[in-house]
């Protein structure tokens, strides 16, 4: 079976009993094999934390974090409780085990109630998937991101730096078609999928598939289409429109 193949039968299988969310599902798993983020956009309801918890089938015995922000929301309900143990011992150790820093599939909702000590430790996993424990640095098992919210980030909040972290942006809305609708009135939508052990991701898989696109190399036609639409975006907006170096980085990968 070729690539392609798998992963259209691999996203037909996650999304069973899911309607109208086949776009995020796909950019989801884009995310997910470029090594980046992904932001959603929309009203409570409308199977954002489905498409997440569905994605950790993605991968065999995949594991998966999620937690609902508030203002009030403490870096140990994410990265995990403080060791009173090694606290008495006069080391500051977090007991990470199914917490974030220990999750391939994390799911933030409400992510901009985050407070700024969790945003912090939120930009150097992202950016570098590594976790500090006691003095340790540690390579996160993270292998995708999805956070949602009502609502953009609050200008003036510090929160710009975090919202350049996620390279997909997507607008999700409710179901639109009236027969979808129905049929998800009257039938059942589990948390849990069956996947095909053939069609799930294995992890030395998806290492070896990171480490390939990394050497895709851009073509000159590449080059000069960005080139362009920096020019043009910059005459357009009167350089008010900012795009960072980092999201031009990441972008064409």
């Amino acid at each position: 079976m070729k690539l392609t193949e798998r992963l259209e039968n691999l996203i037909q299988q996650l999304q069973k009993d899911v309607y109208e969310k086949d776009e995020i599902f796909r950019l989801a798993l884009l995310a997910m094999l470029s090594g980046e983020s992904i932001f959603l956009l929309g009203k409570p309801g409308i199977a954002k934390s489905l498409v997440a918890r569905r994605l950790k089938f993605a991968f065999k015995n995949g594991t998966i974090f999620e937690y609902l922000m508030n203002r009030f929301s403490t870096p140990e309900e994410i990265f995990g409780p403080i060791s009173i143990e090694d606290l008495q011992r006069g080391v500051y150790r977090r007991l990470i085990d199914k917490y974030l820093p220990t999750a391939e599939i994390v799911f933030l909702d409400e992510i901009w109630k985050a407070g700024p000590s969790i945003q912090n430790t939120l930009l150097t996993i992202i950016n570098e998937k590594i976790f500090r424990n006691a003095g340790v640095d540690m390579k996160v098992p993270m292998k995708l991101l999805i956070s949602a919210s009502n609502e953009l980030p609050a200008e003036g909040q510090g929160l710009e730096a975090l919202y350049d972290r996620f390279i997909i942006r997507y607008i999700a809305h409710g179901l639109e078609d009236t027969g979808n609708f129905n049929h998800m009135l009257a039938g059942v939508t589990d948390l849990d999928v069956e996947v095909d052990e053939d069609l799930q991701i294995k992890h030395d898989e998806y290492d070896i598939w990171r480490k390939e696109i990394n050497k895709v190399q851009f073509s000159q036609a590449t080059f000069d289409f960005i080139a362009r639409f920096r020019k043009a975006m910059y005459l357009a907006t009167e350089g008010t429109y900012y795009i960072s170096d980092r999201r031009w980085k990441k972008s064409p990968n």
